[in-house]
């Protein structure tokens, strides 16, 4: 039973110690470089690395470096020449929402192509398109905003501009009325063959990015678009629909 208590003992001991080891590269003064987990001892006299299934202790004046994998992936990346300060991102997601128009979520796929002005802020233009009732082509100006200049960051970002109408297609609209007519009996404005023109768009919000390699990272961005487009129909008619959307999209970073 000692003996019993003894190991279970040890057994915890080592894994607190080795739950607590940070994982990368031990830079020997003899050339040798190990990778795995590596942990000083309280005095910091010592470095026992764990590498390979083997277990070493090494004097510290034996070490020249230690680096996490982390960090050394980071130190790769700021060695890569940046070359251009464009970079592409490609999102789809949906416009979450109501009903209106028969689409609760409809699909959005754009790319915007930007360029850094400032380590944390981007400007750039984008396009797509977006499946509402009708189809449009988006273009769109493009601010980005980076809370840290790291490999993993929040953004905050807007996009305005306007919305195209791409296809040949003509909506009819129910239940459409101005609010008063001086004409009675009233004109049949609920069935108008509308063509749709387009509109504005506005769409801030937040994201998260984290950045695999110097070339491509991914994002994950939230927020909230404002659509007004405009539709005319004969005799002068027309008509402006709002749209008031949550927009949810993945994103996929190239440099």
């Amino acid at each position: 039973m000692k003996k019993l208590c003894l190991f279970i003992i040890a057994a915890l001991w080592t894994f607190f110690v080795f739950a607590q080891s940070e994982k990368g590269y031990v830079y020997l003064k003899n050339g040798t470089i190990l990778k795995g987990k590596y942990q000083y001892t309280e005095n910091a006299n010592k470095l026992r690395v764990e590498s390979a299934g083997n277990i070493w202790v090494f004097n510290a004046s034996e070490v020249d470096s230690v680096t996490t994998y982390r960090a050394k992936r980071i130190n790769n990346m700021q060695m890569q020449p940046s070359g251009s300060s464009l970079f592409f991102r490609t999102e789809i997601g949906i416009l979450a929402g109501n009903a209106q128009n028969n689409h609760s979520a409809p699909l959005s796929v754009t790319g915007t192509v930007n360029y850094l002005v400032k380590p944390k802020f981007s400007l750039g233009l984008g396009t797509g398109v977006e499946f509402l009732k009708e189809s449009y082509l988006p273009v769109f100006l493009n601010a980005e905003f980076k809370l840290r200049n790291t490999l993993s960051t929040p953004y905050f970002f807007l996009k305005a501009g306007y919305q195209l109408g791409i296809d040949d297609s003509q909506t009819v609209y129910y239940d459409v009325y101005p609010a008063w007519s001086s004409v009675w009996p009233y004109p049949d404005y609920g069935q108008e063959n509308l063509d749709a023109k387009g509109g504005v768009l506005v769409n801030p919000g937040m994201g998260y990015m984290y950045q695999f390699s110097s070339g491509f990272g991914l994002s994950v961005a939230f927020g909230y678009q404002y659509h007004r487009l405009h539709y005319t129909g004969d005799n002068n008619y027309a008509v402006d629909i709002d749209y008031n959307r949550l927009t949810v999209k993945i994103g996929f970073i190239f440099k």
